[in-house]
């Protein structure tokens, strides 16, 4: 065979890293030699390295057409595909005959296919982790698509319930919108065991009221997202009269609600709204797969800002049989005035834990305010800078944000 491959992706691995295919040919040196990618809509023209190698990295050609779906308001289990890509390639060989260039008919070789989602590793993860290790829901110490952690909020009431600080614990309102999202059940990962997310709601002595499971997708191209937060579980007809907290477990089904449990319980508490200020609820893009939310309870300001656009209009009528003006007559003129809305957002007090949740709204690039009636308003940080503070003693702080609105004010 021609061509050799010796590197691929995993298939079932995040987008936002090098996804490098390296091949070899024995034809390499015919003249004007190209190694040909072949992705079926289109080809990428190759020539080789240094060391007769072809390179490719397949995260910038995909990357950028990857997006969630919008809608924090769906119920259920929902099979994402859109944060999905799929990668099929057959890797080819061409070279200049009688000075054209000439795609062989034989000797191509093709890759596995290729699933990757929309997360992202650091440099400081290495090369080509395994993603089997972050992502499969094989035991209890494993996360779903969200970067908090048992670390990042801490609930006052857990010690005295009895509840485990291995729990990842969200406080949300009643009115809150959201989705939580999860690895597929598709056999890409050879530890997930995953084939359901379990959910059960509590009353104030800690007595189960309610279980429901819903099945993950178990298609390659998708994520599974779940409708997780109390305003979507009450439309999909889970009753909220007396819950207190309710939790999310990933689990390997056995006879619901019996099940083997194979990720962390996610453990959201009910809390009031702060009656003084308007909430701001803000979901955005995480870099784990998935989207995250965060309440910002205390003051808001909203504030307009307008660059005008003006020119100098000349005074009189010159073209009339006598010179004349009005006293109204206009000179310097207003030709456009674009508006810029911001908001400038306050938190409550907050752990460390939550300020390294914060830092990943402020480095996305896909952020929405959620509105209480679950519509979304595309927003921008425009904070520049954050800092981080880490003291002993658990010290608490509150955190503001500058936001710009995302869509124009007037057309």
């Amino acid at each position: 065979m021609a061509i050799t491959i010796e590197d691929q992706p995993y298939e079932y691995t995040p987008v936002g890293q090098r996804l490098i295919i390296v091949c070899k040919s024995n034809n390499v040196n015919n003249a004007g030699f190209r190694f040909v990618f072949d992705f079926g809509a289109f080809q990428v023209n190759v020539q080789p390295n240094a060391s007769n190698k072809g390179m490719l990295d397949l995260a910038p050609i995909f990357r950028e057409k990857l997006k969630h779906d919008e809608g924090a308001s769906n119920e259920s289990m929902n099979e994402e595909v859109r944060s999905v890509a799929f990668i099929s390639c057959t890797i080819k060989e061409g070279w200049l005959v009688d000075g054209v260039f000439t795609v062989s008919g034989s000797g191509m070789a093709d890759i596995d296919d290729v699933f990757p989602f929309l997360a992202e590793y650091q440099v400081s993860d290495g090369y080509k982790p395994n993603p089997n290790d972050r992502y499969a829901l094989s035991n209890t110490s494993k996360y779903l698509l969200s970067e908090r952690t048992n670390e990042t909020h801490k609930w006052i009431e857990a010690p005295t319930r009895g509840l485990s600080n291995d729990w990842v614990y969200i406080p949300t309102r009643l009115a809150d919108f959201g989705q939580l999202y999860s690895i597929s059940n598709n056999g890409l990962l050879v530890d997930n065991l995953a084939t359901d997310l379990f959910v059960a709601t509590y009353d104030d002595t800690d007595t189960i009221i309610e279980t429901r499971n819903y099945t993950l997708a178990t298609e390659n191209r998708s994520v599974s997202r779940l409708g997780a937060y109390p305003a979507n579980l009450i439309t999909d007809g889970l009753d909220f009269t007396n819950v207190k907290y309710y939790t999310i477990q990933a689990g390997e089904s056995i006879a619901p609600p019996i099940y083997t449990a194979v990720s962390r319980v996610y453990c959201f508490y009910l809390v009031p709204d702060d009656c003084r200020f308007d909430n701001v609820r803000l979901g955005w893009t995480n870099t784990v797969g998935g989207i995250d939310y965060f309440n910002f309870t205390k003051k808001s300001e909203l504030s307009f800002n307008y660059d005008r656009k003006q020119y100098q209009k000349v005074v009189g009528s010159y073209n009339t049989a006598s010179f004349t003006f009005n006293t109204w007559d206009r000179g310097t003129t207003d030709r456009y005035v674009t508006t810029t809305k911001g908001l400038q957002i306050n938190s409550d007090w907050i752990s460390v834990g939550e300020f390294e949740l914060l830092q990943t709204l402020c480095r996305s690039n896909d952020v929405f305010i959620i509105n209480d009636d679950a519509t979304m308003t595309p927003v921008l940080v425009d904070t520049q800078n954050f800092v981080i503070k880490d003291e002993r003693y658990s010290k608490l702080y509150n955190v503001t944000l500058n936001l710009k609105y995302s869509q124009p004010v007037g057309l």
